[in-house]
């Protein structure tokens, strides 16, 4: 069984050298706005960049799963972060999560759970020149690892025109999910097999 992202991303505080083991230098820890305020004020470039309106952030920036669209473009991502951790539309409860790398605060990762079923997932990045790269890559990788793992269905939708599609869809391809057009949106699924294993529904 894979393991539990929570344990296998264990804090940095938490770790010591004197009892072996070996420093693992990326985490998904429970966002806490308090921790990523603290963070800001250490570091000026993340502080600029999440008060930022999403309309003057750079061309090629995507959110992973929630895209910038018109509608929330004059908004802050870490306005946006805010809603996240405080509004959920889709019932059930959220999970919101920070990605941290070496002690700095490198994106937002956050699902919604319904029963036994991820009705949403968001990831974004703070570093606007990864776009959809390989920090995204990772945490959608290991956040799905664990999602697939404890819920029988895991869900969520991406715009048509997001080039982060072809993350999702070699996603949805690694644990034989299926993903249908709706609109302009695609919607992604997986579905936990008897076996324990991704089954597309």
């Amino acid at each position: 069984m894979k393991e539990n992202y929570q344990k296998k991303f264990n804090f940095l505080s938490k770790y010591d050298a004197s009892k072996g083991g070996q420093l693992l230098q990326e985490q998904l820890v429970p966002a806490k706005l308090d921790d990523l305020k603290h963070a800001m004020e250490q570091d000026n470039e993340l502080r600029i960049f999440l008060n930022t309106p999403a309309k003057d952030l750079p061309d090629h920036y995507k959110f992973l799963v929630q895209e910038i669209t018109p509608d929330i473009e004059n908004k802050t991502l870490l306005s946006l972060i805010q809603t996240s951790i405080d509004y959920n539309p889709y019932g059930g409860e959220v999970i919101p999560l920070f990605s941290v790398v070496n002690n700095r605060f490198v994106g937002f990762a956050g699902y919604t759970v319904s029963g036994n079923e991820v009705l949403n997932i968001k990831i974004f990045s703070f570093n606007p020149s990864q776009g959809t790269g390989a920090v995204l890559i990772r945490d959608l990788d290991n956040l799905l690892a664990d999602l697939v793992e404890r819920y029988t269905r895991v869900s969520w939708y991406a715009m048509k025109d997001n080039p982060a599609n072809r993350i999702y869809q070699r996603a949805i391809e690694k644990y034989k999910g299926t993903f249908n057009d709706e609109g302009d949106e695609i919607r992604y699924c997986i579905e936990k097999a008897q076996n324990g294993n991704g089954k597309g529904i």
